[in-house]
């Protein structure tokens, strides 16, 4: 059976408007955070999902906690839908992460190719650790599950982990603002992930 995710990344926290490295750190929605996942659970009305499997972390599960009060479906939590840890580098500012790890890092960090799958903080994931983690929370639901509509509430990091590992290498960088949704088909006959490129 073809299945059809929704993924879509939380509202807005304090963190996020100070550019600040969040990964595992449990921050959680501000007052533009709520009014955003609230805005999102309306536009998610018109989706046909079935079910919503947020990460465990405050600030996905608050807004996948409204989604599905609003569309009126059950709430799963899977941890493995986390952000990337980053390690020493929680909490920091993104300029001195930059100035204390180096740019080449960051920018390895920014670049969704094979070769920089092993690039992460110190103490923190790698992106390939923190993908592959992810891909299989996704697997799961396919294989143990009968949902063939699901959203997927997670972060910016790990949705565009994800996103770009169904993509081809050199594809631009996706938008990842807070509340985006994309659209990703599973093929169950080829046992392929599909993405659409643009937000819903």
């Amino acid at each position: 059976m073809n299945r059809v995710f929704y993924i879509f990344r939380h509202g807005e926290t304090d963190w996020n408007r100070e550019r600040r490295c969040q990964g595992h750190t449990n921050t959680c929605l501000n007052e533009k955070g709520k009014q955003q996942a609230f805005e999102l659970a309306q536009k998610m009305q018109d989706y046909p999902i079935d079910i919503i499997v947020s990460s465990d972390l405050e600030r996905a599960l608050s807004t996948g906690a409204l989604v599905a009060e609003k569309k009126g479906i059950s709430l799963l939590v899977d941890s493995r839908l986390r952000e990337m840890s980053y390690g020493e580098a929680e909490g920091m500012l993104y300029d001195e992460a930059v100035a204390l790890y180096g740019a080449e890092l960051w920018k390895k960090l920014q670049c969704f190719k094979q070769d920089n799958d092993h690039v992460g903080f110190p103490g923190g994931e790698t992106r390939k650790i923190a993908r592959e983690r992810f891909h299989a929370a996704l697997i799961e639901l396919i294989e143990s599950t009968n949902y063939q509509s699901i959203g997927i509430s997670t972060h910016g990091g790990a949705l565009r982990n994800i996103l770009h590992s169904f993509l081809p290498e050199d594809h631009l960088m996706l938008p990842i603002p807070n509340c985006v949704v994309y659209k990703c088909d599973y093929l169950s006959d080829q046992k392929i992930f599909l993405v659409d490129p643009k937000p819903l």
